[in-house]
């Protein structure tokens, strides 16, 4: 009965998809059919629904790009081999051999999109203005990644992006180079260097969760106002300095140790670069911080239950749905910086320059968790941060020259596997900033509500509503609530 049930809705699904297809295709993807084809795999065998890793694709990532366990057998294409295995047995008098993927590791993503944005008034009933956006396409990626023998993987990421203004422009998201396995057991001390996403984030970072919209109270808050920070990075020219940086520029050390612990500790250049605001305040000082200070960061957490972070199975009995386990995972992870010498541009309300600022110290703390039980996932992430400004300029007699002002943030998402190809989501997230005024001291809320739905294994259709919960304010004066509804195709071949 179940499975003729299933098979009555499956048109009807397809229907709605193709529908979605139609109307909409954004956002990283983050779905490499490079490893479908070396393993000659579905891409649900890593992930539940792309981009959110399930716990083989974890562990898959954390292990270098390889399957846990892996033997020669499970590999379809074979590698280059770039000498011979008896160079070992003579190292250093011959180079140690090594080996390139069997063919050209390349993957591209298309994200396209209809978003319609809507404001209403305070009361959300009369509708102030709605606009329909088709970005098509809204980002073009090119990936690469795999493994260059038995202890290197690689990752890199160039990204084309259209804005809403027309304009586009190019960038390299990540370019990282990873030294697997180097020392102790199996998995247990890893290098990475370049330019990526911290291992910090691993499980919640916007990259590798199933909603569309922006994890905005984590990754773009700026600290910076004349009594704190009020609001996100691009808001009345807020400067790019950001609660958390969605990639650094760096080096870290990460590992799983009894298959149970995770650890990451890294140094990175400063979260953003400071901006020349005495000779040419519309251009960057073309220096990280513009001085010798670093981040630093660390994570330490543990995985109760379930399938082991490296992919061991040791007395652990998993159901034949990869998406499902009963599992807890918590860790807890810190940032720490000093941006001293890096100034940034500040503006009162009628968007006059009117003095520069320095966070001269910033850290962020937090919490995360993550609870598996059978196709539900609840996970979410809670974040303190304290940041010592130092105003160095100031015309409008508004800024306070020397203050530590501190900001929480916070999320929870719900997903939920209905069936293998749908997936239901929910999440809720809040910014408690230093200076609400701007939003008559009620502090940012979002709600989102998401469907997805695995048209083929690759191809995935999306209907999201998200609604911003407190009002938007222009000159402290209320404009209205901001709904958004969008329709997405994610594709990745």
């Amino acid at each position: 009965m179940k499975t003729s049930s299933t098979h009555r809705f499956r048109p009807i699904l397809r229907l709605l998809a193709l529908g979605l297809l139609l109307f909409g295709v954004t956002r990283p993807a983050s779905a490499f059919p490079i490893f479908a084809r070396k393993y000659q795999t579905s891409c649900v065998t890593c992930h539940s629904v792309f981009p959110k890793l399930n716990p083989f694709g974890q562990a898959f990532r954390l292990n270098g790009y390889r399957m846990p366990a892996e033997t020669e057998e499970q590999i379809k294409q074979r590698p280059v081999s770039l000498g011979s295995e008896a160079y070992k047995r003579v190292w250093p008098a011959a180079v140690w051999p090594s080996e390139l993927p069997g063919n050209a590791p390349v993957a591209i993503n298309i994200k396209m999109a209809a978003v319609n944005n809507t404001t209403t008034d305070q009361q959300g009933v009369s509708t102030l203005n709605s606009h329909l956006d088709f970005q098509f396409p809204g980002e073009v990626n090119l990936f690469t990644a795999g493994t260059l023998g038995e202890h290197m993987s690689f990752l890199a990421e160039l990204t084309h992006e259209e804005g809403p203004d027309g304009g586009s422009g190019t960038e390299i998201e990540h370019a990282r180079l990873d030294f697997d396995s180097l020392l102790g057991p199996d998995h247990a001390f890893n290098i990475r260097l370049g330019k990526f996403a911290p291992n910090l984030y691993d499980g919640f970072q916007e990259m590798w969760i199933t909603t569309d919209a922006g994890i905005d109270s984590l990754f773009m808050y700026s600290p910076f106002g004349p009594k704190g920070g009020n609001g996100f990075f691009g808001d009345d020219g807020a400067a790019p300095v950001i609660s958390l940086p969605a990639r650094v520029r760096g080096i870290e050390i990460y590992g799983v140790l009894n298959h149970r612990f995770f650890y990451t500790a890294g140094v990175s250049s400063k979260i953003g670069p400071g901006q020349d605001a005495v000779t040419n305040p519309a251009t960057s000082s073309g220096n990280f911080g513009n001085n010798t200070h670093h981040d630093v960061y660390a994570r330490i957490d543990y995985k109760f239950g379930g399938m082991g972070l490296d992919g061991d199975t040791t007395g652990v009995n998993l159901p034949p749905e990869n998406w499902r386990e009963n599992s807890f995972r918590v860790g807890l992870f810190g940032l720490s910086g000093n941006g001293t010498n890096a100034n940034f541009l500040q503006f009162d309300p009628s968007g006059a320059t009117t003095f520069q600022q320095q966070d001269t110290s910033y850290k962020r703390v937090g919490l995360f968790a993550s609870w598996m039980w059978g196709n539900l996932n609840l996970f979410g992430v809670a974040l303190h941060g304290q940041d010592k400004l130092n105003t160095l300029v100031d015309t409008s007699d508004t800024a306070q020259p020397f203050m530590t002002k501190t900001f929480d943030a916070w999320f929870a998402q719900a997903d939920y596997v209905l069936y293998a190809p749908l997936t239901l989501s929910a999440r809720l997230e809040s910014l408690r900033t230093p200076d609400p005024s701007v939003n008559d001291n009620k502090n940012f809320k979002r709600g989102v509500l998401s469907i997805s739905y695995l048209i083929y294994a690759n191809c995935k259709a999306q209907l999201e509503f998200a609604n911003d919960l407190n009002p938007e304010t222009v000159d402290q004066a209320y404009v209205g609530k901001v709904k958004t509804l969008s329709a997405i195709i994610r594709t990745a071949f």
